[in-house]
């Protein structure tokens, strides 16, 4: 019964954090692919890098989110508000009242889901896990509090406040955050590959030992991103498109197509496209807003492959720099 309730709502969570991970991937040479959401170490080994840390803890915050904020709609009805703080002093000049989202629940139910799909038992199940909770507690520490005021003609004298979900393009903001400190667990490889289940165990909990509940963290290194590896479901830079120019760019847009396209091996080619877009609206009395379709030519840039003898140097050059997004 409680998985005929639930399962559509972190069926829709687990998309919203994919998504969010498309948004904040977008122009790096790892930019999350559809293969990336698999969220169990069953029946094949999976990578633990840092991109999947990151996988991890947004999909569980992305369920936890969308199940918190489906109760606070009325979509359950073993589900509403959490008052349990309601009547208390909070802090100076305010009181806990009105409808906070009730996390707990939604950090209950997404347990029992997410976690459950992790049936492993080895040191990359227990890091699945812990990002998992990471993402979990993303969506507690971004909760933003609500107040209305009350007294003598809106004097405020007294305010009630509650707690209510930030925007989860803040969630996301926060765990890119975590990603760059991601912490890569060293591990004692004698130990692990001794075979002795009690030796590998005290190998990964002297590992997890100075690990913060909030930090992601990773086992292995990231591949090379820049070429394609169809085994493991990574599509290279090739044909992807890169930024030059634009209103609004931050420096790490400004910098994708050197990132994607030159430290790459490969060179930025620019296409014209042409692009329809409403132009020219008008409002008309009453009501309607009536547009043309306007036709322009927009220079777009894309990353290309060059002859061999020019891309041997640069792929030289970029291997020597070290790892890179």
């Amino acid at each position: 019964q409680a998985y005929l309730t639930y399962s559509s709502s972190v069926a829709a969570g687990a998309h919203s954090g994919m998504e969010e991970c498309k948004f904040q991937f977008g122009w790096e040479r790892w930019n999350c692919p559809e293969s990336a959401l698999q969220l169990s170490t069953h029946n094949r080994l999976r990578s633990a890098t840092r991109e999947t840390s990151f996988v991890h803890a947004i999909s569980s915050a992305g369920v936890m989110y969308t199940l918190t904020r489906n109760c606070s709609l009325g979509d359950f009805e073993s589900c509403g508000c959490d008052d349990s703080r309601n009547g208390r002093v909070g802090g100076r000049g305010w009181v806990w009242g009105g409808c906070s989202d009730n996390v707990d629940f939604g950090e209950r139910i997404s347990k029992l889901f997410v976690d459950a799909l992790e049936t492993g038992h080895d040191t990359r199940a227990l890091i699945n896990l812990h990002n998992n909770e990471v993402g979990r507690l993303a969506v507690k520490a971004t909760m933003k509090r609500a107040c209305k005021c009350h007294g003598v003609s809106g004097s405020c004298s007294i305010q009630t406040c509650w707690l209510q979900l930030a925007e989860f393009r803040e969630i996301g903001n926060y765990l890119k955050i975590k990603y760059d400190q991601a912490h890569k667990l060293e591990m004692d490889k004698r130990k692990v590959r001794a075979g002795n289940s009690a030796d590998s165990r005290g190998a990964t909990a002297e590992a997890f030992h100075h690990v913060h509940a909030t930090e992601l963290v990773f086992l292995e290194d990231s591949p090379d991103y820049c070429t394609r590896n169809a085994s493991l479901g990574h599509h290279g830079t090739e044909g992807r498109e890169c930024l030059q120019s634009g209103r609004n760019l931050s420096q790490w847009e400004k910098r994708s197509c050197r990132r994607l396209c030159t430290e790459c091996g490969l060179r930025v080619e620019e296409r014209r496209t042409e692009v329809v877009a409403s132009c020219n609206c008008k409002f008309h009395w009453c009501c309607t807003v009536r547009c043309e379709q306007c036709r322009q030519l927009v220079a777009k840039h894309f990353c290309s492959r060059r002859d061999s003898a020019a891309a041997a140097p640069n792929h030289t050059r970029r291997r020597n720099k070290g790892h890179k997004r």
